[in-house]
């Protein structure tokens, strides 16, 4: 009859457990280093698109920022005045936006770019244009008697093609 040592031996070289069965092969980590360098790629391709793009956001937060600093004084001509006639290319230069930063040229003369807006204003419409690069244009357009601005983008960089725009928002 056999003892316990000799039933607890047989029985671990049946499953395979016994100190002189063979090892088993180790398993390849390979898959776990393939989805960590595609994790790791695409985060450098994203970082890189990321930082590359920041300028055209500064961009256009800064054309969005001369539209609005000449709507402004627009407004206080026409809450002054009632009418939007007094807030022509000529007057809003001569009041020098932004501390002087910002250069205000008339309806037909186009933007040549941050820092200079083309506006064209009557009794009852106030229209402003921006280019934020060539072939880019933010519009902003102000009517008597509506709150709210009316918004536009284009390639003329007029304040009598901002008269077009019919958005309520960028």
């Amino acid at each position: 009859m056999r003892d316990d040592d000799e039933i607890i031996e047989a029985y671990e070289m049946e499953i395979g457990g016994a100190s002189n069965a063979p090892a088993e092969p180790r398993r390849s980590n390979r898959g776990f280093w393939l989805v960590l360098g595609a994790i790791l790629a695409a985060s450098a391709i994203l970082m890189v698109e990321i930082f590359a793009n920041r300028p055209i956001a500064e961009t256009i937060g800064r054309a969005q920022h001369d539209l609005r600093v000449a709507e402004a004084e627009a407004r206080s001509v026409l809450d002054e005045t009632g009418t939007f006639e007094a807030a022509d290319a000529e007057a809003l230069d001569a009041a020098g936006l932004d501390d002087g930063a910002l250069n205000v040229v008339g309806p037909d003369e186009a933007s040549s770019g941050l820092g200079e807006v083309s506006v064209y204003a009557d009794a009852t419409t106030w229209a402003a244009a921006v280019s934020a690069r060539p072939n880019a244009c933010f519009y902003l357009k102000l009517v008597v008697g509506r709150d709210d601005p009316l918004y536009g983008v284009g390639t003329e960089c007029t304040g009598r093609e901002a008269l077009d725009s019919r958005d309520p928002r960028w």
